[in-house]
């Protein structure tokens, strides 16, 4: 019966989107992740993705919420599972990856590279360049992917050494380019503008 129940509800909820609450239902995804129920979030976008399979905004939602977190996680194993659960979820086939894909997966290693800077820096700094700098060419007024290779580069200074000028005047120039939203698909990834403000105060 249990097992009867479940069954019913998970098709009365691939119904629900199907019928039109799509945006209803990536609403209050996003609201979860904002009010910081990261679990939620991360699971109700899973749903949307299992209904939504040619779409790929909630399945970047969910590696996104995950990536985010996982900057937070200090169990080891905990955040080697949400690193794996993350590398699942961006896509494997390069021509299935976007800008926004790649800024994402530059995040992910990233987040894996600081578990031991000293040894994987050296390893895994020139994949995260590379997908940023690829994130760029693919889309030029993509802020996400300039702010995400200028931070980069700035924290990478911090320890190395080196003017920090050029990054700055990459955020400068990425600073407009979030006025001027991709709204299609629906939930086009808009974040990152307070990230680029709070950046650019560090330039001055």
């Amino acid at each position: 019966m249990k097992t009867i129940i479940c069954t019913l509800l998970t098709l009365f909820s691939f119904t629900v989107f199907a019928q039109g609450n799509y945006e209803k239902a990536m609403g209050e995804a996003l609201q979860a992740w904002k009010d910081g129920k990261v679990k939620e979030a991360s699971a109700q976008f899973e749903r949307i993705a299992q209904v939504e399979k040619d779409n790929w905004i909630p399945k970047y939602y969910q590696a996104l919420t995950l990536v985010t977190n996982s900057f937070h996680l200090q169990d080891e194993t905990e955040k080697a599972s949400a690193l794996k659960k993350i590398g699942e979820l961006i896509p494997k086939d390069e021509k299935d990856l976007n800008s926004e894909w790649l800024v994402v997966r530059a995040l992910a290693t990233t987040s894996d590279m600081i578990t031991d800077p000293m040894s994987k820096a050296a390893i895994l700094s020139p994949s995260i360049m590379a997908d940023y700098e690829t994130a760029i060419k693919m889309d030029p007024n993509n802020p996400r992917a300039i702010i995400g290779l200028a931070e980069f580069s700035m924290q990478s200074k911090k320890f190395m050494g080196g003017d920090t000028k050029e990054e700055c005047e990459s955020l400068q120039k990425a600073l407009p380019l979030f006025d001027t939203k991709k709204t299609d698909p629906a939930f086009y990834p808009s974040w990152g503008k307070e990230r680029a403000e709070a950046l650019l105060k560090e330039c001055k």
